[in-house]
């Protein structure tokens, strides 16, 4: 069994690794988006590392936009942001770091994910707009920190000391074993929904917003010939998009 439960946290692992991986290949061949013209550019590299990490940080947007809900998802995303330094510290060794990472992150996460189930069931404002899907999402995130919160109540498991044992193939304590294999799933299972929006920030922001080179590839495309048959088009005759989008087709209608 432990044998098992370690091979499923690895495999999880790499599932997590190559779903996003390939989600970001997917992004990265879509055509080519619309520009967001009026959107502000921050100024230089620096400009666009201090947006971003204000933005995955703090999230900025939601605090300026909708300040109800930044606080139910504020702390449900710095859940997963120690969640994730607790784990990847575990090679470092400082155990007491280790240990108040995993504990408030999961913490963190738990209320979170409660608060934002709560709005999508109870919040007219949301309600409207949710999913079977996203009830389901959050009442997964909820049992992937519940279960080894209470597995270190009740069986004085540590989620960090945990993950150590899992990791080195030893073993743990039945409980935190179910919160290592939700934990996983939960992994393993991120890439393949929207919740991947993390790999998807990277093209929003730098290949929508701020990529002033988008203008030459939309200029390439406007030189392709349309063979569309629809007469409303006004294609045919050798015209190139761009004849099509700069054609009055009232204008032409006229005697």
């Amino acid at each position: 069994m432990n044998m098992l439960l370690s091979c499923l946290a690895y495999l999880a692992g790499a599932v997590f690794l190559a779903g996003s991986a390939f989600r970001a290949a997917k992004y990265a061949r879509t055509p080519v988006p619309l520009r967001w013209e009026l959107y502000p550019i921050p100024p230089g590299a620096a400009g666009q590392i201090r947006y971003t990490l204000a933005e995955i940080l703090l999230l900025r947007g939601v605090w300026k936009n909708n300040r109800k809900l930044w606080f139910r998802t504020y702390p449900f995303h710095m859940g997963i942001y120690l969640c994730a330094l607790a784990v990847a510290s575990l090679v470092a060794g400082e155990r007491w770091f280790t240990e108040a990472a995993a504990l408030a992150g999961l913490v963190l996460l738990l209320a979170g994910s409660c608060a934002l189930l709560a709005a999508r069931l109870f919040d007219p404002a949301l309600k409207r707009y949710t999913s079977p899907a996203d009830l389901f999402n959050l009442g997964l995130f909820a049992a992937a920190a519940g279960v080894p919160l209470a597995s270190f109540a009740l069986e004085g498991a540590a989620p960090a000391s945990v993950w150590r044992a899992v990791f080195t193939f030893h073993r743990t304590s039945p409980l935190a074993a179910v919160g290592v294999a939700l934990a996983a799933l939960l992994a393993a299972y991120i890439p393949f929904t929207h919740m991947v929006h993390f790999v998807a920030k990277y093209f929003a922001y730098h290949k929508v917003r701020w990529d002033d080179h988008r203008d030459l590839a939309v200029a390439a495309q406007l030189q392709y010939t349309p063979h569309w048959s629809a007469s409303h088009v006004g294609a045919g005759d050798g015209k190139t998009w761009s004849d099509v989008a700069s054609a009055n087709p009232i204008a032409e209608k006229k005697p």
